[in-house]
């Protein structure tokens, strides 16, 4: 079996090229070659590959949200500088001060009310890729939980009657 400090170095490396995969494999790999008394070895490679899958599932749901949320600022930077041009057209087809106040007043409100919009759209953007991204692990967690009683043999604790 390899020096498992630089096993341990060889798996950051991994981690550090975000290839979760490849430093994953390593890290239960490492983790398969040790022997600990009274421990399932297996069965704890087993129960942390699932843990690391739920977890590349979450990374993957965060990217996408990350992705969403820059698709969407694209599109309101290009809706925006549409609003402008089109506003700047108008307001050099006003004739008297009176109506550039009018125009300008009624291009504010237009303003305010696309924003409450676009943050509202955000907000929800933002929310979805929160819920996808725990999803996977919330799930998991007492999962987990029950594999790790299972695999270290810990005894369930008396039942109060």
């Amino acid at each position: 079996m390899a020096n498992p400090s630089q096993q341990m170095q060889d798996w950051g490396k991994t981690l550090a090229s975000l290839d979760l995969t490849k430093g994953t494999e390593q890290l239960l790999k490492m983790l398969a070659g040790m022997s600990v008394p009274g421990v399932n070895m297996d069965a704890l490679v087993a129960s942390q590959r699932e843990n690391l899958e739920a977890l590349s599932a979450s990374n993957r749901a965060a990217l996408e949200g990350v992705k969403a949320v820059g698709e969407w600022q694209a599109k309101i930077l290009q809706e925006t500088m549409q609003e402008l041009t089109t506003a700047i057209s108008g307001l050099t087809k006003v004739s008297s001060p009176q109506q550039m106040v009018t125009s300008e007043a009624e291009l504010a409100k237009k303003a305010f009310e696309a924003a409450v919009s676009r943050m509202r759209e955000l907000s929800e953007i933002v929310t979805t890729a929160n819920q996808k991204a725990t999803e996977a692990i919330v799930k998991r967690i007492p999962q987990s939980l029950d594999e790790i009683k299972d695999v270290l043999k810990v005894p369930s604790p008396p039942r109060t009657s």
